[in-house]
């Protein structure tokens, strides 16, 4: 019989609501949301990225990274510009500003991460991830 509690699936997405509520709880005394910086990390560390790559890489739709990244853009911390031979793709890059605040909040994000997996073996954890890249891979082989 179906139990939903014992169900991975649901196990792992009521685990990763309860991750994001908590990181958000760290990041509310700098003023940035947890989406606003996972934004900011893949555009520091992309060597080039468009608004569509963002969204692709965030599991977000387009029209929610482009509030996000109005946001962003609208507090000095992003610009975002027109490639060349098309000016509708837009390029996103940190500023300064933006910068400064990714690399102080680098600290509480690695604090966070170290937190949750703390007393976890290296071991375990690499078979916690690749168990959890087969079922990606095989939900989405099953939705295709």
């Amino acid at each position: 019989m179906f139990n939903l509690d014992d169900c991975i699936a649901f196990i792992t997405n009521r685990s990763a609501k309860i991750f994001a509520e908590e990181l958000e709880k760290d990041f509310r005394p700098y003023n940035m949301t947890r989406s606003q910086w996972i934004a900011m990390y893949y555009i520091y560390t992309s060597e080039s990225i468009t608004q569509r790559e963002l969204a692709n890489k965030m599991c977000i739709k387009e029209p929610s990274v482009v509030r996000l990244l109005q946001k962003l853009e609208s507090e000095g911390f992003l610009n975002r510009s027109g490639i060349h031979t098309d000016k509708r793709v837009k390029r996103l890059e940190l500023s300064e500003k933006g910068v400064q605040v990714y690399l102080d909040l680098l600290p509480v994000a690695e604090k966070f991460k170290d937190d949750t997996i703390a007393s976890i073996s290296e071991d375990d954890l690499q078979t916690f991830k690749n168990v959890l890249n087969i079922m990606v891979s095989n939900a989405l082989k099953e939705r295709a």
